[in-house]
């Protein structure tokens, strides 16, 4: 059994309608420490997961891992439902197929970035995106550039520490 209750949805919208951008489904994976929504492509090979903490949420009850498979559009569009009116929680039944582990062949993790959903936020923001535009995501040892035909954004790995200790305090 799982609930999960979120009160701020504005950044998990977000971040699926960017995901949806890339893919069509979604594997949801659910522990009893974290909720993980995990997209993939094969052309051009991409793997992007999204991983939400147990204390991000208002209620976090899960006692077992469960991973399916979730249609990232219904999915969006079930949040943006409840999570735009200010009346009791609406409820949505999504359906749930067994995950796909998609071979996508070696991934390479040297590379590995984080980005806080306030900074992931304010960079959907920032790129002036237009039908059928694709985001480049570039990763190195120690950046990260997001970056579209006229415009990029580039994140430092020091930079990035800093805003995370200082939203920490």
């Amino acid at each position: 059994m799982f609930l999960v209750r979120l009160e701020q949805f504005e950044p998990l919208i977000d971040a699926t309608s960017l995901l949806a951008q890339v893919a069509k489904d979604a594997d949801v994976k659910f522990t009893p420490l974290m909720l993980m929504i995990i997209v993939s492509n094969r052309s051009p090979q991409f793997v992007a997961t999204l991983q939400l903490s147990r204390r991000l949420f208002t209620n976090f009850s899960v006692d077992h891992n469960k991973s399916s498979k979730v249609s990232l559009q219904p999915f969006h569009d079930a949040m943006l439902d409840g999570g735009s009116h200010d009346v009791p929680p609406l409820h949505h039944e999504l359906a749930l197929s067994p995950p796909q582990a998609e071979n996508l062949g070696q991934v390479e993790y040297g590379n590995f970035f984080t980005v806080t959903s306030r900074e992931l936020r304010r960079i959907i923001k920032e790129l002036p995106l237009f039908h059928q535009d694709t985001v480049s995501v570039t990763v190195t040892g120690s950046q990260v550039k997001f970056s579209i035909q006229s415009k990029e954004i580039i994140l430092t790995k020091e930079v990035m520490k800093e805003k995370l200790k200082r939203n920490s305090k």
